[in-house]
């Protein structure tokens, strides 16, 4: 710890808060996940946290991550860890690097692959859709072609029928003529043989 630190008043976790604006809560969240990633924070007896400029100013990083470019806790309190164990923060310049480098990239990056995957699953829905509406058109012709042979073979089956009893009507009437034909030729015969013996 240098001299400037050690001369330097320590800051209480309402005051971190205020500076930064946030609610206690939240700074009290934002904290365990930066000591998740093995940054550490002074204590008191009571094992309360104190800060020093140093952390107000990780804090303050950490903050930019979290809140303007909507990034995880767990992502910011990695970037913000592995950059403060290479340095301190010089400038401006130097966190717009690191943010441009270490967050908006990847989340462009993201996006585009998102975007990119919701098109092709459109287009893919899109083509099986159409698969699918050959696939019912086909059945239905389908559906059809056998409903019309089925229709056709019952009309058929029908006809052949009526045809059919028709003949056998035919046939039942050529028997009744013939019969009756031969009962008349009997009457004849019976009627000429008693008047021809008569004679």
């Amino acid at each position: 710890m240098s001299g400037t630190e050690k001369k330097e008043m320590p800051l209480t976790a309402k005051e971190v808060s205020q500076r930064l604006n946030v609610a206690d809560s939240t700074l009290r969240k934002w904290c365990l996940s930066l000591e998740e990633h093995n940054y550490n924070f002074f204590r008191t007896d009571q094992n309360k946290r104190l800060f020093t400029v140093k952390d107000v100013t990780v804090l303050q990083h950490f903050k930019d991550l979290v809140q303007d470019k909507n990034m995880s806790m767990n992502n910011a309190a990695m970037i913000v860890t592995s950059r403060f164990q290479k340095g301190p923060f010089s400038d401006q310049t130097d966190v717009e690097q690191v943010i441009e480098r270490e967050s908006s990239v990847p989340v462009t990056r993201s996006n585009d692959e998102l975007l990119e995957r919701l098109v092709t699953y459109i287009e893919q829905q899109e083509e099986n859709w159409k698969q699918q509406k050959q696939l019912n058109a086909d059945l239905v012709a389908k559906i059809d072609e056998q409903q019309k042979y089925i229709e056709e073979r019952m009309e058929q089956r029908d006809a052949i029928l009526m045809q059919s009893l028709r003949e056998t009507q035919e046939t039942k009437k050529l028997i009744v003529a013939a019969a009756e034909e031969k009962r008349e030729e009997d009457r004849k015969g019976l009627w000429q043989r008693l008047f021809g013996k008569s004679k």
